[in-house]
């Protein structure tokens, strides 16, 4: 059974595990949420290849990962190669915006590319596909994990963020922000098709685990307040 960890600010690292389980349900899984240092998407490439390098090796003295998913757009595009580079012996799978699916059905210009500031800087493709729709929403990853079980009421702040825009696709190019899409559709009044990144996360890690007849095993670890472990549990075992 190989052991997989995988490492986010917070609840969006849990959207691409749900997937993972559904695909490969035959690891064992360490959701690692370091909402200590949530928000990641506002902090610089040089912050955070220090947060995650302390975090893995600290993380391996206790759970002795094979596969690492970065299971988080900005922590992909700042950390991802140097991860590689001082994990040499361990299997990295990287989370970015689903654009080249978006890209396959829709023109760049139709094409709202929601993300963080750090991941609009740093994200190859986005920087190499002109006259996409972008946009920051700073606040956003820790207004979600902080209205967990109350999601409605970030409503009237995604109106008010998106107001004026008119995409026909919307690609969700952070992790966390695939928990309000459903309010995202209803601001667009049901006109947007919507692609994100879990199940091409998924389907990568299942290409490097062999079937096995075992049932997964899962553990969840934050890095403050432990009244987050719940309200992440529970997130994980709604829809």
């Amino acid at each position: 059974m190989k052991n997989v960890l995988l490492i986010d600010s917070g609840s969006g690292g849990i959207n691409i595990l749900k997937e993972c389980i559904k695909i490969v349900p035959s690891c064992n899984y360490l959701m690692f949420c370091d909402n200590k240092n949530l928000p990641y998407g506002n902090k610089s490439k040089e912050e955070l290849q220090k947060i995650t390098l302390k975090n893995l090796n600290e993380i391996y003295s206790f759970f002795k990962f094979d596969i690492v998913i970065l299971a988080c757009n900005t922590l992909t595009c700042t950390c991802l190669e140097l991860c590689r580079k001082s994990f040499p012996d361990k299997t990295f799978i990287g989370t970015v915006p689903a654009i080249k699916p978006a890209l396959k059905d829709y023109e760049a210009k139709d094409i709202l590319v929601l993300a963080t500031e750090v991941t609009i800087k740093h994200n190859v493709l986005i920087n190499k596909t002109p006259n996409l729709i972008l946009k920051s929403m700073p606040t956003l990853a820790s207004d979600i994990d902080n209205n967990l079980d109350e999601l409605m009421l970030l409503k009237e702040s995604l109106r008010s963020q998106l107001q004026g825009l008119k995409p026909k696709a919307v690609v969700l190019g952070c992790t966390h922000y695939i928990a309000v899409k459903d309010l995202i559709n209803e601001v667009f009044e049901n006109k947007v098709e919507f692609f994100d990144s879990a199940n091409g996360v998924a389907r990568r890690l299942k290409s490097f685990v062999s079937d096995e007849e075992i049932a997964y095993q899962l553990q969840f670890m934050v890095t403050s307040s432990q009244e987050f472990l719940p309200r992440f549990w529970f997130y994980y075992n709604s829809k």
